[in-house]
């Protein structure tokens, strides 16, 4: 493997990274080389159980050569060397009962010299010989999300959660996500988890307050109150849901979604919603399942409740106005029509140049409502 670091800041790293023993040479020096050499000759999944079978050697004087040797490998740019002797080191540790961290001061390094493919690549092999190695759980999830692999960061960050590791780091990120997803009103729910943890962590205070719902503009024009709403504004609860349940209910609302179970997912969005009504997402992703199911008034009921809650919202705001667009169609209603292109407008004063917005408005300068009866 020919890869290479940046010397002194990876020996810098190294420097404050990695376990420092004092010296104590109590132990044959040679018969621990020996092991060593019989050891690598094995496959790496027997290296744990031969320093196990071995462990009387394994004292302070042989972690302190595993310090050296990873040390002469970082100056010679030796990697695959100075990785073999973080697991060597780990799998040591493991064998007597003390803490390791070899490889995690091996990451720390390599992410300090720039190097984060192999930084990545340590972690994954931290994991797979260490399944329930807290650190490189969460490691594993920044990696993720530098990357976009959202899924995976949040199971990530939920793990170490619920192994109550980084607790309020791992809300604040995951928070963090779905504000890149646009799921407002998630991403508070978590930065308040967060702070409940950690009432000074750093950066969650202000993204709590960007976060918080804002009061309703007065200037938003209330489209809704032209047309007739169907009187039951609000879900009807078809069997009991349980309020702790409510991220459950929506997570389980996506993926019946996404798999074209549409029933299910009405259900289940139903069930979030009742679980907790204060989320936008719930009433605007049900919303955009109606709407998919040509059920545009039921969307709009639940558009309406979902921009009391988020005005901002702007894919709120398409929804509404292709719920209008698509009804127009079907009525050449000269209402429908003015609704349609004021909820497009509005979106794109939220966002200027929203493409689905302004294509919007492009067919609908296209339509013309029919003529009223003499």
């Amino acid at each position: 493997m020919s890869i290479h670091w940046k010397k002194p800041v990876l020996y810098a790293a190294l420097g404050c990274s990695l376990l420092i023993s004092l010296p104590a040479l109590a132990v044959d020096e040679g018969l621990q080389v020996q092991m060593l050499k019989q050891m690598f000759r094995l496959d790496q999944a027997q290296w744990p159980q031969t320093l196990k079978d071995n462990a009387g050697l394994i004292d302070d004087s042989f972690f302190e050569r595993i310090d050296q040797r990873i040390r002469w490998s970082a100056t010679n740019n030796q990697v695959e060397d100075a990785i073999r002797f973080a697991m060597v080191g780990d799998f040591a540790c493991d064998a007597i009962g003390r803490q390791g961290g070899y490889r995690l001061g091996l990451i720390e390094a390599f992410t300090k010299a720039g190097n984060s493919e192999l930084a990545q690549g340590l972690v994954d092999n931290i994991l797979i010989t260490d399944p329930n190695n807290q650190p490189a759980h969460f490691l594993r999830a920044g990696f993720r999300r530098d990357a976009m692999d959202t899924g995976g960061a949040l199971e990530d960050y939920q793990w170490c959660i619920d192994k109550n590791y980084q607790v309020a780091a791992s809300y604040y990120f995951m928070a963090a996500i779905y504000v890149v997803m646009d799921k407002q009103a998630e991403a508070r729910r978590l930065i308040e988890k967060c702070l409940s943890v950690d009432p000074h962590f750093d950066g969650a205070e202000g993204m709590l307050a960007k976060l918080m719902p804002q009061t309703v503009d007065p200037a938003i024009p209330n489209i809704f109150n032209d047309i007739p709403l169907p009187e039951n504004t609000q879900p009807v609860v078809q069997r009991k849901v349980d309020p702790k349940m409510h991220d459950q209910y929506f997570a389980k609302a996506e993926a019946a979604f996404r798999a074209g179970k549409f029933k299910e997912a009405e259900d289940s969005y139903v069930d979030a919603i009742n679980a907790d009504r204060n989320h936008p997402d719930d009433w605007i992703f049900l919303a955009a399942l109606h709407y998919r199911l040509g059920k545009f008034d039921l969307g709009l009921r639940e558009l309406r409740a979902g921009i009391t809650l988020d005005p901002k919202r702007v894919d709120a705001w398409r929804y509404v106005g292709c719920c209008y667009e698509r009804m127009f169609d079907r009525s050449q209603s000269a209402n429908e029509l003015k609704f349609a292109k004021q909820a497009y407008q509005k979106a794109l004063e939220l966002q200027p140049g929203d493409p689905v917005a302004t294509m919007g408005l492009e067919r609908l300068a296209t339509k013309k409502p029919k003529a009223a009866d003499s």
